[in-house]
């Protein structure tokens, strides 16, 4: 078994990557990781893992098979329960089941629920591995844990929020919540630690001593903020290159941080951002850019377009799961390529050739 006890489930991770990468190609790779970033298999798995509870798997059995409606968690007992599959209905297959390839798909369906990596895996998945060669048999894998954690399960996508406005009117004790502000400021420095071109989380850890007092300037300066003027239309105008400059002035590892800060807090860092110095070569490189989209793509300075390949994707049902499908299938077309040996800008060129049938019909007038 590779399951020991005690182990992080990042070195299991790191050991799924390992051991992948000895049949993938890096961009398989890169796209593995992006599926399991968006746990696109888990609804597929908790899936099998309720069907096995259904079944249901023998008595202390961390892997069995089910034969026609027979199950066993004996490998031995396999071929004694083949002899008489035929007079049984064959079981239902899910678009997702994991069939064991073979040439031909006949004979009795033998279902494993195991969990990959356990001795008794490895011991089923021998003797049906070899059938299945041999075309006896039909072999499909499910995912099956004996003994399932009890944290919950997080999915991407998948999800309703109800939300429900309460119309009470309450009285609330202004001074409490102040304090309660004072004691959670803390806790939104790293949120909120740029205000007004202040950077309190790095100021903090430069003056230690005057923590206290950098805390009640940060309350000041945001609470100042709130009740600023707005700006002036003049003063709008650079504020998406401002924004940038921003964003590319800190170190990359800090650079979606100080993105999604400004994004999420956009009003609030509005005027500090009217004071950045827009990056001249930024500037250019956005105006020849702009340029070139209008006269290709006919885009318009602010609006959004997404290419995948020369593809475009629908920005109006974003949806991570397409554009997966999408990298998995240009990933294939580009393996293919490589596999035969084109590379480089030659590769670049195919995979921008249409492969639509040219529409040969005509009219006459």
């Amino acid at each position: 078994s590779i399951y020991k006890k005690g182990v992080s489930e990042q070195s299991y991770y790191d050991l799924i990557l390992k051991k992948a990468g000895q049949f993938l190609s890096n961009v398989q790779i890169n796209l593995l990781k992006f599926s399991l970033a968006l746990r696109a298999h888990s609804p597929t798995i908790q899936m099998f893992q309720q069907i096995a509870a259904d079944e249901p798997p023998p008595k202390g059995c961390s892997a069995f098979v089910v034969i026609h409606g027979k199950s066993t968690c004996k490998a031995n007992e396999i071929k004694k329960l083949l002899m008489k599959a035929a007079a049984r209905p064959q079981p239902y297959l899910f678009k997702g089941d994991h069939k064991f390839p073979a040439l031909r798909e006949a004979g009795p369906v033998v279902i494993l629920y195991a969990e990959m990596g356990t001795k008794d895996f490895a011991a089923f998945h021998k003797v049906l591995s070899e059938k299945a060669q041999k075309e006896e048999i039909v072999y499909v894998l499910r995912h099956f844990v004996q003994k399932p954690s009890s944290k919950k399960m997080y999915l991407s996508g998948y999800g309703v929020e109800l939300a429900v406005k309460s119309t009470e009117y309450k009285a609330v004790d202004d001074s409490q919540a102040k304090a309660a502000s004072n004691v959670t400021g803390e806790e939104d420095d790293d949120e909120e630690s740029d205000v007004q071109g202040f950077l309190f989380d790095t100021l903090k850890q430069n003056y230690p001593d005057l923590k206290d007092n950098l805390t009640e300037l940060r309350k000041y300066l945001v609470e100042s903020t709130d009740d600023a003027e707005p700006l002036k239309v003049w003063e709008l105008q650079d504020i998406s290159l401002q924004a940038a400059s921003q964003i590319l002035s800190v170190p990359v590892h800090n650079a979606l941080k100080v993105m999604k800060d400004i994004a999420q807090n956009f009003p609030i860092k509005a005027r500090s951002l009217t004071r950045v110095l827009a990056n001249l070569q930024m500037r250019k490189e956005i105006k020849e850019n702009q340029k070139h989209l209008h006269e290709t793509l006919g885009l318009q300075p602010g609006e959004a377009h997404l290419l995948l390949n020369g593809l475009p994707i629908d920005l109006d049902f974003p949806d991570p799961f397409s554009i997966l499908e999408t990298l998995k299938r240009e990933g294939r077309a580009m393996h293919g390529l490589h596999t035969l040996g084109i590379k480089g800008d030659i590769l670049s060129k195919f995979m921008r050739l249409s492969v639509h049938e040219a529409d040969d019909a005509y009219a006459l007038d």
